[in-house]
C-alpha cells in the first residue's frame, strides 16, 4: 500500500507538469501531440557554447566616406564606384580616339607618298632610254637589268 500511495502522490506531482488529453477527440490529441513535439525550448544560457547576445566577431572596418565641397551631400560607395568606372571609360575612349587619329594621319602620309611616287615615275618614263633591238637573249637580260635599276631608283625615292 505504501507503494500505491507513493505512486498516487507521484502522479499528482507529475500532473502539474504534464498535460493530459482526457475527453478530447483522437484527431485533437494527434494535433496537440504534433504541436508539442514540434516546439522545443532553448537550453539555458549557461549551457550554450555561443551566446546569441554577445558579438563573436570584431567589427569590420569600412572605408571612410569623404565629403567634398562640390557635392551637396555625402557620397556613397556605389556612387564612387560609378564615377570611377565612368572616368576609366572616358580615359579609355580618349586613348582609342587618339590612336584612331594617329592611324588616320599615318594613312594620309602613306597616301601622299604614294601619289608623289606615282607622279615621279610618270615624269621619269619620258626620260628613260628605250631598249635597243638586239637578239632576244641579250634583250631579255638588259630588260631585267633595267627593271632592277628601275626598282632601285624607285626605292631611293622618298
Amino acid at each position: 500500500m505504501l507503494l500505491e500511495e507513493e505512486s498516487v502522490e507521484h502522479m499528482e506531482e507529475m500532473a502539474q507538469y504534464v498535460t493530459v488529453f482526457e475527453g478530447s477527440s483522437p484527431e485533437d490529441v494527434s494535433h496537440a501531440k504534433r504541436l508539442w513535439s514540434s516546439l522545443s525550448l532553448l537550453p539555458p544560457q549557461e549551457s550554450r557554447l555561443v551566446s546569441a547576445d554577445i558579438r563573436q566577431r570584431l567589427p569590420v572596418s569600412r572605408p571612410q566616406q569623404r565629403s567634398t565641397a562640390a557635392s551637396s551631400g555625402p557620397v556613397t560607395e556605389p556612387q564612387i564606384m560609378v564615377t570611377a568606372r565612368e572616368k576609366q571609360r572616358l580615359d579609355e575612349r580618349r586613348r582609342y580616339e587618339a590612336m584612331a587619329e594617329n592611324r588616320r594621319q599615318i594613312l594620309g602620309l602613306l597616301r601622299k607618298q604614294r601619289e608623289q611616287r606615282i607622279q615621279k615615275e610618270l615624269l621619269s618614263i619620258a626620260h628613260k632610254p628605250k631598249p635597243k633591238q638586239e637578239s632576244e637573249e641579250t634583250g631579255q637580260s638588259r630588260d631585267r637589268s633595267d627593271c632592277e635599276g628601275d626598282e632601285e631608283l624607285v626605292q631611293q625615292l622618298p
